[in-house]
């Protein structure tokens, strides 16, 4: 007989389906906040140290980066079904439930963590060469990539983990496991890559080892707390057993989730790979603008994970309609809080890419980035934010959708033909983000307003 059938004891953490919305939506918002904000602190700190290699060493790891996502994109999804699942049952009140579904994510992201970081160490080579990465760059994106894939298993479990216990409301908890992360790999990495004492320099190699290192810590943390009790959710002995059929469920939630997310992270290789066409400094100054433009949607993400929890659980407590204006009034201040990031890159755009790389054509081509991109990122806050309504509601096909119209039937031709056929340069490219963002934003809207999610089985 199932965990769920025999033993249903009862959430006792805050109950998020009554009471005052908004009030809901900043308990879970601001520590969500916190929690990816603080990957703004090593995304800063990582482009600044690096950038102190010179542009080469940018380049190489713009390029490793964006492959090392697009690796860790095909099992995020995993984390989505998970939440889902657990924010469901949570609001059901049922916790044992939420606590056999956790497990049972967990095996899968280790088992499939460990299938993709194999297959990123196969890849590496071709993938750099395929990105335009050249004799001098080559060497030192395989330094990175080889440490980074090997340890790809700390990245996605951290992950995985941290969306299952937003979708327990576990908000703080979740925070608390990338402040480690994050304080970890801000220590190592200067000492790793530039070295200290008897630790050797390791250049590129010691920033992928920092952040592996910093991720590990996480785990651990994660770990500690499941087992402990000390969460709304936890892993049981009982639950060591593999549950095929909720596998499969969960898998199945988590599969289009899986494409949009592998959709969005394989886009911005193809991005990448035409302002390669450009030379070492269209990539490096991508790669700084890029990271600008991260670090100002980070927030947002958020954001959007609170729209997800509160999502999942008030459709569980059968309250669709405060599920629904949870994620409007989310949205809305997503867009406010997109607006001034936005003003902020376009402001300064120039000194902020100067910050990590002088170089006047490295420069040129970051801050002409973030003319032209920032202002888009308020459309892209909206559609972080109902993207992960949808998520939460189970109903993870409308973002695949939406993100292979917006990625790779706009952004991506858009980017080749006004940067190839227009002659725009890499300047057409940035216009091709610019445009997609703002459809992607719109798209979101028009469906999530359609409220077909609400109906959906979990």
């Amino acid at each position: 007989m199932s965990v769920q059938a025999t033993d249903r004891r009862q959430v006792t953490g805050r109950d998020l389906t009554s009471g005052s919305l908004h009030q809901a939506i900043w308990y879970l918002a601001l520590p969500m906040m916190l929690e990816t904000g603080i990957l703004n602190v090593s995304q800063v700190l990582d482009t600044y140290w690096i950038g102190q290699l010179g542009s080469a060493a940018l380049a190489a790891v713009t390029i490793s980066i964006t492959i090392r996502w697009v690796i860790n994109s095909m099992a995020n999804g995993l984390g989505i079904g998970g939440m889902a699942v657990v924010a469901r049952r949570i609001g059901e009140g049922d916790r044992a439930a939420a606590e056999h579904a956790t497990w049972q994510t967990i095996l899968l992201g280790l088992a499939v963590s460990l299938v993709l970081g194999a297959l990123g160490l196969v890849l590496a080579r071709p993938l750099l060469v395929l990105l335009g990465a050249d004799a001098e760059v080559l060497p030192l994106g395989l330094d990175y990539l080889r440490v980074a894939m090997g340890g790809m298993f700390t990245l996605i479990l951290v992950f995985v983990n941290n969306a299952m216990l937003r979708g327990a409301g576990e908000a703080k908890l979740a925070m608390a496991v990338l402040f480690l992360s994050t304080a970890v790999t801000v220590v190592a990495e200067p000492v790793l890559v530039f070295g200290l004492g008897p630790v050797p320099e390791l250049g590129v190699a010691g920033a992928a080892w920092a952040f592996v290192l910093g991720f590990g810590a996480g785990v651990a943390l994660q770990v500690g707390v499941l087992l402990g009790g000390r969460a709304n959710i936890g892993i049981n002995p009982r639950d060591l057993r593999p549950d095929f059929p909720l596998m499969v469920r969960i898998a199945r939630i988590a599969l289009p989730s899986t494409i949009q997310m592998t959709l969005r992270s394989s886009s911005r290789l193809a991005i990448l790979a035409l302002v390669g066409l450009y030379g070492t400094f269209a990539t490096a100054g991508y790669g700084v603008a890029n990271r600008m433009l991260l670090i100002a949607l980070i927030p947002g993400f958020g954001l959007a994970n609170a729209a997800g929890t509160l999502v999942g659980q008030n459709l569980g407590a059968r309250k669709p309609g405060r599920a629904e204006r949870s994620a409007w009034w989310v949205s809305a201040y997503a867009a406010i809080y997109m607006a001034a990031a936005g003003a902020c890159l376009f402001a300064f755009a120039r000194p902020l890419v100067a910050f990590f790389d002088p170089t006047p054509q490295v420069v040129s081509y970051g801050s002409e980035c973030l003319h032209v991109v920032a202002l888009s990122l308020i459309a892209s806050g909206v559609g972080v934010v109902l993207a992960r309504g949808f998520d939460g509601a189970g109903n993870t096909v409308p973002a695949m959708t939406v993100n292979l119209v917006s990625l790779w039937g706009l952004e991506v031709p858009l980017a080749y033909g006004l940067a190839r056929w227009m002659g725009l340069g890499a300047t057409g490219i940035w216009w091709g983000r610019a445009i997609s963002n703002l459809a992607n934003g719109l798209l979101f809207a028009l469906w999530f307003r359609r409220g077909q999610w609400k109906h959906r089985d979990v």
